[in-house]
């Protein structure tokens, strides 16, 4: 068998499962199903969380026939449907359990805020740009009420009590800052507030209790708004009293209480999530505050308000757990961070860089467009790999380490995946080390000292497990390379290294991509000046420039096992060097786009490459030739990382996508032997049928074949050995038999083949006699039905016609030499 890898599947794929724009996410009150929309589809994801493991995997996706945006969406609190509007107006009520949609209608105005109450989860509100709010009953399908009055659009929509109970309320805040409090058993107005400034993004009541606990007829109102306070007020049916406004610095856009209503929390433009003292409003407890530029844009609460998700602006979810009484009578002035307790990535974004990472090499450390460092997942590609750490639907899991203040652009790892390098647009890179006892990566020093992005980053070969790193290259948009020295650290002590061990004018242009060579004597330097540069690493002195490329360079790899150094260019090729005369020994073309990523694969007697047309290529460094093309990207493949040398590869693109490919060349190989063992052995049998007359097997194995001219060859050699006294049958007895019991995708694929025959005076007898027969043996109405039968029959028609005419002239020919060979017997 071959030794090269010419065959790969593609075994998973994660996708984005939320986008921006197409509203907040949703969620069951007990946690089980999260809704979130990318574009026009809608994903439902089913979480499952216990005592001893938790998971996250994709539920239902559902495609939006009409292409129109999602604009917004609400899970149901028993997560018994799924409601989301399009930007076309349109109201889908899903059905989750049963995986369909139970009913479409449409709107008077876009709406991008709905609600819906949370003891029946039977009445679903829905806000709209012209400030109406439509209250629609699902179970029963029909609209109960229809409420005007407010002045802009609808922001924020809360349903409190059920329907026939004796309180019934709809709040309702819109973008001017107004409030109404509703009535919906006697459908009005009962109260309008105006305290707020700005948008109404947070709206919340509960009943007011007395000294017994027991319920009274006047309740209490939260209010948060982009104006950066929360209100508290109570009211009764006849008045409403401002109570309380506190001061929250940061723009609200969700607020309310607490399981225990002696505490409300709020989060927002500060990606802060605030508890407060309903009565003092005083800060109880708080989240840290990111580095990263991000704010809250929804806050999702479950388990009776015990636990929370965080919906942050870059599609991640942080869960918080067990905030409940028990955790406030442990609170203290000093410690006063809710930690978070899991963390979910709808969508990673542009992935400009990754490694496997970790002790086990069954993690991703991602380069994304944000300035946290992202560490994900693998599935288990192959059987060594252990299934009980890594599970299939944990892909949306993921770890975020904060340190730069900017994008990262790139990052390194070692061969042992325990330590990483990423650089960032911030100037600076950061080493972070794995700590095997609370099994994450800390930081562990900091490199400052560019004057420009920092773009690209190397670590050496040569570390030995357990050990420091001895040095780390960085090259930047100042156009020059560092040599960084690695000291030893103290315990949870994080060095900050400014002074480089030499520092080099390196290129004219931006540098993509540097790589250190397998025994980190030599170093190699892409950029966008069209020229790879070989740099000695001890001195940083320049060994040998490489300019052969017509297009800058995005990536340049060092072959393990020989001295042969790969880059790969805009100008669409990927170049073969030799080290030891620095000269071009194959060009490698194929991609019709800009080839950004490449790697040696199954001990460098191939290349793997990713390029901006989406495509993963295998090329056999031999014969220069493109092996296998592997299909699975809309966009640009910014990221291309390979494991046991090429047994698996994993390609990341702009649009978030991951494709997870596994070499299946052995496999295919002896699929593609079986295959053509069964085909040899079936051409012998249609040999042997046609030889002993059995036309009803012959003609069998032919369709089954799908070779047209043996099953024409089929239906010729059965109608000359046909019996012409017998006007009963076409073919014979057997063979109308077979064809009258032919299924609708055999009928089909037959007509096809008649098709074609039919188009050649040679062969359109046979195709007359199938479809004489198809229509003597089968109900000519049901034909009709057949899908694209109709298309087929049309075709036929004009290549039919012309046979006939063809035909009728030779008749009417013959009568002419009878005419003559009359005449000639009279003159004799």
């Amino acid at each position: 068998m071959s030794e090269l890898k010419s065959a790969y599947s593609n075994i998973n794929t994660l996708k984005p499962f939320y986008a921006p724009g197409g509203g907040i996410a949703s969620i069951s009150s007990n946690g089980e199903f999260l809704a979130a929309s990318v574009l026009d589809q809608v994903n439902i994801l089913q979480i499952d969380i216990n005592q001893t493991d938790r998971s996250i995997k994709l539920y239902e996706s559902i495609e939006n026939e009409d292409e129109q945006e999602i604009t917004c969406l609400q899970v149901t609190p028993d997560g018994s449907k799924l409601c989301f509007v399009n930007q076309a107006q349109l109201i889908t009520i899903f059905d989750i359990k049963q995986s369909k949609i139970v009913k479409n209608f449409k709107v008077s105005s876009p709406s991008y805020v709905m609600a819906c109450d949370e003891l029946t989860s039977n009445i679903l509100a829905i806000g709209g740009t012209d400030g109406s709010i439509t209250i629609y009953d699902l179970n029963n399908g029909y609209i109960t009420h229809s409420l005007k009055g407010h002045g802009g659009t609808i922001s924020s929509l809360k349903i409190y009590g059920e329907l026939d109970s004796e309180h019934w309320f709809l709040l309702s805040g819109d973008t001017n800052g107004v409030i109404k409090v509703w009535d919906l058993i006697k459908s009005k107005c009962l109260h309008t507030m105006n305290e707020h400034t700005s948008a109404i993004r947070g709206l919340d009541m509960t009943a007011n209790k007395d000294s017994n606990g027991i319920n009274t007829t006047s309740w209490k109102l939260i209010s948060g708004g982009r104006d950066n306070v929360i209100n508290h007020f109570t009211f009764t049916r006849r008045k409403y009293k401002l109570e309380l406004t506190i001061p929250v610095h940061q723009q609200i856009e969700a607020c309310g209480y607490l399981a225990n209503p002696e505490y409300c929390y709020a989060a927002g433009g500060e990606a802060i999530f605030q508890i407060f003292d309903s009565k003092t409003g005083k800060v109880v407890k708080k989240t840290v505050k990111p580095l990263e530029e991000l704010f809250i844009v929804g806050v999702l609460p479950i388990n009776s308000k015990k636990d929370f998700y965080l919906v942050l602006s870059d599609q991640s979810l942080f869960r918080l757990v067990d905030l409940d009484d028990e955790y406030f009578m442990t609170k203290n002035e000093e410690d006063n961070e809710i930690l978070i307790d899991w963390k979910i990535a709808g969508n990673h974004g542009t992935i400009a860089d990754m490694k496997l990472v970790g002790p086990k090499l069954n993690k991703l450390a991602l380069a994304t467009n944000s300035p946290t460092l992202r560490i994900i997942p693998t599935p288990p590609l192959s059987s060594s790999d252990n299934e009980s750490i890594i599970k299939l639907d944990n892909l949306y899991e993921v770890e975020m380490y904060e340190g730069h203040s900017d994008l990262l652009n790139t990052l390194d790892c070692t061969e042992d995946g325990q330590w990483i390098a990423t650089a960032s647009k911030d100037s600076s890179a950061i080493l972070w080390k794995y700590d095997e006892e609370y099994e994450i990566f800390k930081q562990y020093a900091r490199f400052e000292g560019h004057a420009g992005s920092v773009t690209a980053i190397g670590l050496p070969n040569a570390v030995t497990s357990g050990a420091v790193p001895s040095f780390l290259i960085t090259a930047s948009n100042d156009l020059t390379i560092k040599k960084w020295k690695i000291p030893l650290s103290k315990e949870d002590e994080i060095i900050v290294i400014k002074n480089s061990e030499y520092t080099r004018k390196a290129h004219d242009k931006d540098i993509n991509a540097l790589d250190i060579s397998p025994n980190d004597s030599i170093f190699a330097t892409a950029s966008y000046d069209k020229t790879c540069k070989i740099w000695n690493i001890d001195d940083g002195e320049l060994v040998a420039s490489l300019s052969n490329h017509k297009r800058g360079l995005w990536d340049v790899k060092f072959c393990q096992y020989d001295k042969i150094l790969a880059t790969c260019s805009g100008d669409k090729t990927i170049k073969l060097w030799s080290l030891d005369n620095y000269t071009v020994m194959k060009t490698l073309e194929g991609h019709t786009n800009a080839v950004q990523r490449c790697e040696f694969i199954n001990k460098n007697k191939q290349v793997v490459s990713s390029g901006a047309d989406g495509l993963v290529k295998i090329w056999d460094l031999a014969e220069g030739e493109c092996l296998k093309t592997l299909d699975g990207h809309s966009n640009r493949i910014w990221s291309l990382c390979v494991k046991n040398d090429g047994e698996e590869i994993i390609s990341a693109d702009a649009d978030g996508v991951f494709q997870f490919w596994k070499d299946n060349s052995i496999e295919e190989e002896l699929r593609n032997l079986e295959e053509e063992k069964l085909k040899i052995e079936q051409e012998q049998s249609l040999t042997n049928y046609l030889r002993t007359g059995d036309w009803v097997n012959a003609f069998l194995l032919a369709m089954r074949l799908d070779h047209p001219m043996r099953l024409y060859n089929v239906l010729n050699q059965c109608l000359i050995s046909a019996n012409d006294s017998d006007d009963e049958y076409i073919f014979n007895k057997d063979v109308d038999a077979v064809i009258s019991t032919l299924d609708k995708d055999q009928l089909i694929t037959l007509m096809k083949r008649c098709r074609d025959w039919n188009t050649n005076a040679r062969t359109h007898l046979v195709a007359t006699k199938v479809i004489k027969c198809i229509i003597k043996t089968h109900n000519i109405n049901k034909l009709s039905e057949l899908p694209n039968m109709m298309k087929l029959i049309n075709s036929i028609i004009p290549y039919t016609q012309r046979h006939y005419t063809r035909m009728d002239n030779l008749v009417e020919q013959s009568y002419i030499l009878d005419y003559a060979l009359i005449e000639m017997d009279r003159l004799l």
